[in-house]
């Protein structure tokens, strides 16, 4: 437990520094190298390990990002590799999954970020931040009702606990940015839920690999993609929220 939150200090630590220097190009070469690590722990998730290309192919569309938006350069990367799959007559459609998750929603990250400004990347992340450590600190002391068997040692009282404190965070970070009390606090809940979410879709695809962890860049944290799972399903949410 020591060595997890000193590991998780020291990474917010890195992103606070990240947000201070908010350089535009360190930030999209950053969100590049996430992209590296998370496609190639998807590989192993999915058992694709064979077709590094579909880490070539996302950095490549990855540099599009730059100069024209995400979410049609995501979209053209699906159907590019749909494409040649169909037109190899594959036996199955199995290598678009990486570029559908994770790659698309990091993809959002970078809209986020590039779109919007660092103020509205750091809400997300730190949201996510106060939810994780909310549902792991209220979890290991009053958990005692499993949340679900994709994931049993996540427990209600534990997602509750951190609902409650990353919703508190959410909504005084984005209230400073969008000064509007309830869009901030409804759009934090959302950020939070669907955080959750995103930390059980991946326990899901693990457990259906027969992995503990998606890779072990991060020590005991695990893989990047053990990282930013919450991040990946809440970005879309924030973006979305933003519309209104």
């Amino acid at each position: 437990m020591k060595e997890r939150v000193t590991t998780g200090l020291m990474l917010l630590v890195g992103i606070l520094f990240i947000f201070y220097i908010n350089s535009y190009v360190l930030n999209f070469i950053i969100i590049g190298v996430v992209l590296y690590f998370a496609m190639n722990e998807s590989l192993k998730i999915y058992k694709l390990n064979q077709h590094k290309n579909l880490v070539l192919i996302s950095l490549v569309f990855y540099t599009l990002t730059y100069v024209t938006n995400p979410v049609f350069i995501a979209i053209l990367a699906i159907l590019v590799v749909a494409s040649i799959q169909a037109y190899l007559k594959a036996e199955s459609m199995r290598l678009v999954l990486p570029l559908i998750y994770p790659m698309m929603p990091i993809f959002l990250l970078w809209m986020l970020y590039s779109q919007y400004s660092i103020e509205y990347l750091a809400w997300l992340i730190l949201a996510i931040v106060a939810s994780d450590s909310g549902a792991y600190f209220v979890g290991k002391k009053y958990g005692k009702t499993p949340f679900s068997p994709s994931s049993p040692n996540k427990t209600i009282q534990g997602v509750l606990g951190g609902l409650f404190l990353g919703t508190v965070v959410g909504t005084m970070i984005g209230n400073y940015i969008l000064e509007a009390p309830i869009h901030a606090a409804f759009t934090s809940f959302l950020i939070c839920a669907f955080g959750v979410f995103g930390d059980l879709f991946e326990s899901y695809l693990k457990r259906r690999a027969n992995i503990k962890d998606s890779g072990s860049t991060l020590g005991s944290h695990g893989g990047v993609l053990d990282r930013i799972d919450g991040y990946l399903f809440a970005a879309p949410v924030l973006l979305w929220a933003l519309s209104w």
